[in-house]
């Protein structure tokens, strides 16, 4: 697991529940009713405005956020290399052989194009569909994680109105003012913790990886084009190098 997204979402909370100690009652901000007008309604908003199938996905985008780094580009520089060298000797059977250990599925699919001897304007078109089709799947978890964050507040808002209008309702029995106006305030707070503290910091997350994962998988698909043209390793790597940022490169 990501340790700096856990550590962040609970130091953000512990801070929430620290301030909030040091005003008063925890308990006090402990409200059910709250609680599912703004979670409720936001799950039923995204279910009309998404299809099923995407918002049951959304688990899988979510915890992806939660892993760790994927291996940076550079790690994988060398793997492409040995690559490289094992095709160059002709040494297909061993390549075969380590595809099938590789824990990298885009190189191991990679590798095994040409292994099985693809053309090389196949393995061009099948690596970049899977690289747009993983784009496509991320983009649609972050599209989803960003309209839920902004639900989230609006049906906080939502929550506010019935709770005033509850205590408008009651301004005859003084003893019925205060729970209307929990839920009115609270529904509120939930609605900003929810879009800001979760949702949106996580569809950043997200986009993050994406990015790193899209830059892996293009030096991944350069590498295997000079493998499959049998290339000098030492080219090789440095046309590698050259696609990554000063910091990345080792």
């Amino acid at each position: 697991m990501n340790s700096t997204t856990l550590l962040g979402i609970i130091c953000g909370l512990t801070c929430i529940a620290i301030a909030i100690e040091r005003g008063g009652e925890l308990i006090l901000f402990i409200n059910l009713n709250a609680a599912l007008l703004t979670i409720g309604g936001t799950m039923a908003a995204t279910f009309i405005a998404f299809p099923y199938n995407r918002v049951s996905n959304l688990l899988k985008a979510t915890v992806h956020a939660f892993r760790l780094d994927i291996h940076q580009p550079s790690d994988y520089v060398n793997s492409i290399l040995n690559i490289a060298r094992i095709y160059r000797r002709g040494g297909l059977k061993k390549l075969e052989s380590q595809a099938e250990s590789m824990d990298n599925q885009y190189l191991k699919l990679a590798v095994e194009l040409v292994v099985d001897s693809f053309p090389k304007e196949q393995i061009a078109n099948i690596l970049e569909n899977e690289r747009l089709y993983l784009v496509m799947r991320h983009e649609s978890g972050e599209a989803i994680l960003k309209t839920m964050a902004k639900f989230a507040p609006a049906f906080g808002m939502v929550g506010t109105l019935i709770g005033l209008i509850q205590m408008f309702a009651s301004l005859s029995d003084p003893s019925k003012i205060g729970p209307p106006m929990a839920v009115a305030l609270l529904t509120t707070f939930y609605g900003l913790v929810l879009s800001n503290l979760f949702l949106l910091p996580l569809a950043s997350k997200l986009k993050i990886r994406t990015d790193d994962e899209v830059l892996l998988m293009k030096v991944i698909q350069e590498g295997i084009q000079l493998v499959e043209k049998a290339e000098n390793p030492m080219r090789i790597k440095k046309t590698l190098l050259s696609m990554l940022p000063p910091a990345m490169r080792k």
